[in-house]
């Protein structure tokens, strides 16, 4: 336990240091919910519709979705490059416990960026209405978030070069923010974007906020949502570790 907590506290000092990391986690997500409110807040087919909050719901899932695909690919490639491969090896923990930990501390740090970015959402100049149960959210968000990690883990696993999977991970995330309806409304996409939402993990981490924090859809379709994401991260989690070796 002595030794988890000591790594967690050398992994906690190393994100609050690195640019890339709070870049990802805090600016990106609040500079993407202002642009996207700018554009298309009074854009909504049905004048009833708040359309903000649904935007602003949207960011917060696709943020904790960059924040966590970025977690898992960067840091794993940089510990390769800059030793810290070499550290985390004294610990007398297993590789599973070390990226567990990893998911953990991001987790926390994905925590805050969701407060800040809802906070930000509150305010005049954007003007968001959740409703009383959004705490509720977090559940899915937490699940989206190690999601993710677990996506970008398999990317440093299978390509260690830092380059290639800050590369890959915008190349992974961008495209599934577009076509899960996070970034654009799916009304607007075309017809063979909107069907193929369905099958992208964005689109079920929506589903699963949008219930709590807005009173829209469904709780089957919540808890749906909430299983998909707790499926596929096992899934995800089981291959990393079965994967990540110290080489």
């Amino acid at each position: 336990m002595t030794s988890i907590r000591s790594l967690n506290r050398i992994l906690l000092k190393s994100d609050l240091r690195d640019v890339t990391t709070l870049i990802a986690t805090f600016l990106i997500p609040a500079a993407l919910l202002i642009a996207l409110v700018r554009a298309f807040g009074d854009s909504a087919p049905d004048p009833s519709m708040d359309y903000v909050s649904q935007i602003a719901t949207n960011v917060i899932a696709f943020g904790v979705a960059y924040a966590g695909i970025f977690a898992g690919a960067i840091h794993l490639a940089t510990w390769r490059e800059n030793g810290m491969f070499r550290v985390l090896r004294a610990f007398p923990i297993s590789t599973g416990m070390i990226l567990t930990s990893q998911a953990l501390v991001g987790a926390a740090l994905m925590f805050l960026q969701v407060i800040i970015v809802f906070l930000l959402a509150l305010t005049p100049w954007v003007g968001m209405k959740p409703q009383t149960l959004a705490p509720l959210g977090l559940i899915p968000l937490f699940l989206g978030y190690l999601l993710f990690y677990f996506v970008g883990v398999l990317l440093a696993i299978i390509f260690p070069s830092i380059a290639a999977v800050s590369m890959l991970s915008n190349l992974i995330i961008l495209p599934l923010g577009f076509i899960g309806g996070a970034i654009l409304p799916l009304e607007i996409l075309p017809d063979w974007a909107a069907k193929l939402a369905h099958y992208t993990p964005i689109y079920h981490l929506r589903e699963a906020l949008f219930k709590p924090v807005l009173n829209l859809g469904s709780w089957q379709n919540a808890g749906l949502g909430c299983l998909y994401l707790a499926g596929v991260t096992l899934a995800l989690y089981l291959i990393t570790r079965k994967t990540f070796t110290w080489k």
